[in-house]
């Protein structure tokens, strides 16, 4: 194969990829130019993040064993939501294929209260993560 036709062809692609996402492309492009002269030349305007513990310069033990507790509460709480949601998946991956299969007779029954019980469980653990992100 010629290399120049293969590289015109990757430029092809290139340029079907750009067009097929001009719309969010040019967004991209707008928001990215519209905030780099949001601050103009007065850039107090741009506010000061601060990380707790870390840009507060405590030197209070107590203190920073508060805040490392808080994130690994908060750690714990995503990775059970995590846990929750590939749970409730599996479960109704599993009903559903026993409900649409020819030789078993459960019927939807077990898949809608599947359905329910895992929305809550979901529901459950997303307030958890709400609620261990709040302690921040």
């Amino acid at each position: 194969m010629n290399p120049l036709h293969s590289l015109t062809f990757k430029a092809k692609q290139g340029w079907q990829w750009v067009s097929q996402r001009y719309l969010a492309v040019m967004l991209f492009c707008f928001g990215a130019i519209q905030n780099a002269f949001a601050a103009g030349p007065d850039a107090s305007k741009i506010p000061d993040f601060q990380i707790p513990g870390v840009d507060s310069n405590t030197k209070d033990p107590m203190e920073i064993i508060y805040i490392v507790v808080k994130s690994l509460v908060t750690l714990a709480a995503v990775l059970f939501a995590a846990w929750c949601i590939m749970t409730v998946v599996k479960a109704l991956i599993k009903t559903y294929n026993q409900a649409t299969d020819e030789s078993d007779k459960k019927g939807w029954g077990p898949f809608i209260a599947a359905l329910i019980i895992g929305f809550i469980l979901i529901f459950f653990s997303l307030w958890l993560v709400k609620m261990a992100i709040g302690l921040f």
